[in-house]
């Protein structure tokens, strides 16, 4: 492929990666690629090279950031996954070789030996993982070579108000879960704090890198990024995921994901009301079948350890 300008993917799996809505999702595809690119870079260590280097994308979709490293490509493993297999086709047919894909299931494990990357960036990706979380941190972890390095985007200040549309708090955010039920498609966010407690078992954190902020101080509507490196642990999951019962951060947090959990229980309860009605039934009973109510149970239950 040297020398000749690299396949484009179709517009609908390009659109698939974002950013968001765009008149020409072509060119979004390639400027937020080369713009992740940019940032990941800025997190790596001052004498990286990527010469001989292993490298993971996790969750690459259609080779948007992995394309920007075709030429690293010729001198470095790169590899990417992800859970959609239309995309993982494209790249195949159009940029492997040099790029090394393949498709993977919503949940771990992924079919790699223990310890092969150097480093793994996942952009967009726990943004959108709930209840899977702690699994495939643990998986990241268990192919990363000793003194391996993470790098991942993740919902925080920049995004919490344009898509929530309250004030951050960021001692009450935590990770803070918005529509669960919809797998893939919910949304994830998370605190710095939270990151640092939680991810922290199982590496150091490098550094975090909030949204620039805009003219008037306020932060600019786009992800946040955390760099780690792989501590020399062995953990569980319920150890991962264990909330520290002393620490008041962890309860803000969970009330805060009761507080939307409730909004989003009153609409689902709202638009039932609108329906026209094919049987009699209760307003609990329409609650019960709805898509909420087992993330309901999921939160009452981890509320529970501070009873």
């Amino acid at each position: 492929m040297s020398g000749e300008p690299a396949p484009i993917p179709p517009v609908g799996l390009a659109a698939r990666v974002g950013p968001g809505e765009s008149e020409d999702p072509i060119e979004a595809y390639l400027r937020e690629g080369a713009a992740v690119r940019e940032r990941i870079e800025r997190l790596l260590p001052e004498d990286w090279s990527w010469a001989g280097k292993r490298v993971l994308d996790f969750g690459c979709g259609s080779a948007r950031v992995l394309r920007q490293f075709l030429r690293e490509a010729e001198q470095a493993e790169f590899w990417g996954c992800d859970i959609d297999a239309p995309s993982i086709a494209w790249v195949q047919a159009n940029l492997s070789p040099p790029l090394r894909v393949f498709d993977n299931a919503v949940a771990p494990p992924l079919p790699l030996n223990e310890g092969h990357f150097d480093l793994i960036y996942a952009t967009s990706v726990f943004t959108h993982i709930g209840d899977l979380w702690s699994d495939w941190l643990l998986e990241l972890h268990r192919i990363l070579a000793p003194g391996g390095r993470l790098i991942s985007s993740f919902l925080g200040e920049g995004m919490w108000e344009a898509l929530i549309g309250e004030a951050y708090r960021e001692e009450a955010i935590g990770m803070t879960v918005r529509g669960h039920w919809t797998e893939q498609d919910a949304w994830v966010f998370h605190s710095e704090w939270w990151l640092r407690e939680h991810w922290g078992r199982l590496f150091d954190v490098d550094a975090v890198a909030p949204p620039p902020r805009t003219d008037l101080g306020t932060p600019q509507v786009t992800h946040s990024y955390i760099a780690l490196t792989k501590r020399d642990v062995a953990i569980t999951k319920d150890e991962l995921e264990r909330c520290d019962a002393s620490e008041p951060r962890e309860l803000a947090a969970l009330q805060t994901n009761v507080r939307l959990l409730r909004q989003e229980l009153a609409a689902v309860v709202d638009e039932q009301a609108r329906q026209p009605p094919t049987r009699s039934t209760a307003v609990r009973r329409v609650v019960l079948a709805s898509p909420l109510a087992g993330p309901a149970r999921s939160v009452w239950r981890r509320m529970r350890v501070f009873r």
